[in-house]
């Protein structure tokens, strides 16, 4: 049923031969009113969408939509609307023609694969798993003597709906569970399949030139790759032809090992992303091949993708752009600090000459074409911080990793490869081109008024601008923000104002339709540049192969609706891992210091209140108050009280608050300003709170009056009608 619904989900032509099961289903699905011919083509019928389902603790759903519905969700209201959904299922949903907001499932299309993790505790006599996100206690399928056979803090996986233990991960108290327990999770596994292991075996780890002589060779032009110092995994190189302005951005061939449905792109579509914690990486590919057939390596003959872009000398325009299957031999790998190094001497020891000069020629380039860019686009001070971990897998420091010139570089080099795919996706054949109407494309939605009004009402407080009216355009919104942020960097708040522009703004996602990229000022834009690490960029290079007549077809673009669905909630969840992992460091180290007071700024005013802490090397770490005065972005110092190490909740109290320096601001009236203001603002929010309450509890007490009333109502309404009938019988 799933992959009849994924076609329907794109049309399937009347003409189209399916295969005899399929065509089965679609008849079944015509005579239920689920699909309908339209045009020449079956679709799903109108009120009816893929969603993900989710369950309240009340046991309410709400189905979050992926395709093709124009709202978002639907509220799933009953056991009978659910129709056995459990959480984390994807379903085909149908809205209520008279209650458009509420609806029920009517297919369950894959069911989620449950499991719970839990801390092993004794109550009393009894054993019970607690849950490590919910904290919610599961009696267990297990004898007591096998139980207490077990250490107190083990760490279990269970099945939720019968307690049974899946597997035993380990001691909580030992911190080298960390990784396993963020990973366990989100249901992630650092092993692959033997298939896909065995599959990517198969390719050996060595190229031979005379296997792909269809390719154009390029082995001998200097590519060199500029990476982090601890990188394994090589995407992409570049190379820059100074006498011809022609740039070339060389990316890891993947597609030509990961073919569509194989085991490897079986395992690549169920991990989407690479994880990246401090100590290592769970790679989407097998290691055989992230970190050596794939990977650009150093004087390693290696297949690529190359765009080769020829640009305008003086205006760095783009002129002319092709893509073509390549064999590349990359001559030197670099660290950035070692390109780094060059652009401030203007020499290196390291780095060979011809690829000094190339750098040097591509520096001045890459200068004017972000200044370019960042007319239309924006640019965001974001301080990233490692954390630096010791043997025992505990905290021994923490380190920033700061954008710099050879960041930019490799930076604008990949944005320029990004849009060339993305224009080359969108591009039509011909005139009647209707297959590749549908991509991949990375989207970035226009802010809404609402979080512009909001954003800029706290840039008013601030004193960053002199009134909070709205922006007549998006140009205009575009030079506000750029004089709001030379402001705040005078004012040495730049990196939390950043912040505050940021969350006005929408979130970056994948999508199968392209609506351009605001926060990069693109029209079309899409990921190509990391197929090692992302699906959605192999999913691209398929795409483009497809475009440019390297092989015949891809596959349905039907399915490309729902992948994009399933990138963006992978995308989300490899952030959470990497997130989690964090928070359990720094839950350990805190642990370990219960007493001792640090710094922070206020991220969340509301009650309890959170405090992200500013002092190293717990830079980041968030501390949850439960009682506070303080207001958001407000600076605070905090006293550790207690910390949760399996949930990763760390609690504390405010000792100070300080209102002056708070954002760093030097300007004691502005910060007394943004403060008063702040605090009537979040006192009318609680007023209004409580009085949506009080008016919520009124009117259930109203519906329960009117509820007790309804029988007697009833009862007298039958009355009345039998007095009646009486009478006429009477009177006849």
């Amino acid at each position: 049923m799933n992959e009849i619904i994924n076609l329907l989900l794109e049309g399937i032509s009347k003409d189209y031969k399916l295969a005899t099961t399929m065509q089965e289903q679609l008849e079944r699905l015509l005579k239920e009113g689920i699909a309908i011919l339209e045009n020449g083509f079956y679709h799903l019928a109108p009120r009816f969408g893929v969603a993900k389902i989710y369950l309240s603790k009340k046991g309410r759903g709400i189905a979050k939509f992926q395709i093709p519905f124009g709202k978002k969700e639907l509220y799933l209201p009953d056991k009978l609307s659910l129709n056995h959904a459990k959480n984390g299922d994807i379903a085909l949903v149908k809205s209520f023609r008279k209650s458009p907001n509420m609806g029920r499932v009517i297919y369950i299309l894959q069911k989620n694969k449950r499991s719970v993790l839990c801390v092993l505790e004794q109550y009393g006599l009894e054993f019970l798993g607690i849950g490590l996100q919910n904290e919610v206690a599961y009696k267990l399928k297990a004898s007591s003597k096998s139980l207490r056979a077990l250490p107190k803090d083990v760490v279990l996986k269970i099945n939720p709906d019968n307690g049974e233990i899946l597997e035993v991960l380990g001691r909580l108290q030992d911190p080298n569970i960390d990784e396993t327990i963020s990973l366990a999770l989100y249901g992630k596994n650092e092993k692959f399949s033997f298939n896909a292991e065995l599959e990517a075996k198969k390719f050996g780890d060595k190229l031979r030139l005379k296997n792909y002589e269809e390719r154009v060779n390029l082995s001998h032009l200097p590519f060199c790759v500029i990476d982090p110092k601890d990188a394994k995994d090589h995407d992409d190189a570049i190379f820059y032809d100074t006498l011809n302005s022609t740039l070339y951005v060389a990316i890891a061939d993947v597609s030509h090992y990961v073919t569509p449905n194989s085991y490897l792109d079986q395992e690549a579509q169920k991990r989407g992303f690479s994880i990246y914690f401090p100590h290592k990486s769970i790679p989407m590919l097998p290691r055989s091949l992230s970190e050596n057939l794939c990977s650009l390596k150093e004087n390693h003959l290696r297949l690529a993708m190359v765009w080769k872009i020829r640009l305008h000398r003086r205006t760095k325009a783009v002129l002319e752009a092709e893509i073509f299957e390549a064999i590349i031999k990359v001559k030197q790998k670099l660290t950035y600090d070692e390109v780094d190094e060059l652009f401030e001497k203007g020499i290196s020891k390291i780095i060979k000459p011809t690829s000094q000069k190339m750098l040097k020629d591509l520096k001045d380039v890459i200068l004017k074409l972000r200044e370019k860019r960042l007319k239309v686009g924006y640019d965001f001070l974001n301080h990233e911080y490692r954390l630096l971990l010791n043997t025992h897998q505990k905290i021994s420091g923490i380190l920033q990793e700061k954008q710099t010139l050879s960041h930019n570089l490799i930076e604008e080099c990949m944005l320029l490869a990004n849009i060339q795919s993305a224009l080359l996706l969108s591009k039509k054949n011909t005139k009647n081109d209707k297959d590749l109407k549908l991509g991949i494309y990375r989207i970035h939605p226009k802010p809404r008024l609402d979080n512009i009004k909001e954003l800029f009402y706290e840039l008013q407080l601030l004193g960053l601008v002199k009134n909070h009216k709205i922006p007549k355009n998006l140009e205009e919104f575009h030079k506000n923000i750029q004089e709001v942020q030379k402001k705040a960097k005078r004012l040495k708040i730049q990196e939390q104002v950043d912040k505050l522009i940021i969350k006005s703004m929408s979130q970056a996602s994948y999508a199968a339709h392209n609506v351009g990229h605001f926060g990069l000022g693109f029209t079309e834009y899409s990921h190509f540049t990391s197929p090692i690490r992302r699906y959605s960029d192999l999913i691209l290079h398929r795409l483009i192969k497809e475009k440019i007549k390297i092989v015949e077809d891809y596959g349905s673009k039907g399915a490309l609706l729902l992948l994009c669905e399933n990138l963006n909630h992978l995308e989300q969840e490899a952030s959470k891992v990497e997130l989690d992992f964090k928070d359990r460091k720094f839950a350990r180290y805190l642990n370990e210091h219960i007493g001792t007071t640090y710094e922070g700024i206020i991220t969340n005013e509301n009650t309890p209140q959170l405090i992200t802490l500013t002092n190293y090397p717990v830079v980041g770490a968030r501390v949850t108050c439960l009682k506070g005065e303080g207001v958001k972005y407000q600076k605070a110092r905090v006293e550790i009280l207690e910390v949760n190490i399996a949930t990763t909740r760390v609690y504390g109290r405010i000792v100070e608050l300080f209102n002056e320096e708070a954002m760093g601001l030097k300007n004691k009236q502005y910060a007394q300003n943004y403060f008063k203001e702040k605090k009537e603002r979040l006192a009318k929010k609680k007023e209004a709170r409580a009085q949506n309450e009080a008016n919520r509890i009124k009117k259930s007490k109203q519906k329960a009056l009117q509820a007790q009333k309804a029988p007697k109502r009833k009862a007298k309404r039958k009355r009345q009608k039998a007095n009646k009938k009486a009478m006429e019988t009477k009177k006849s």
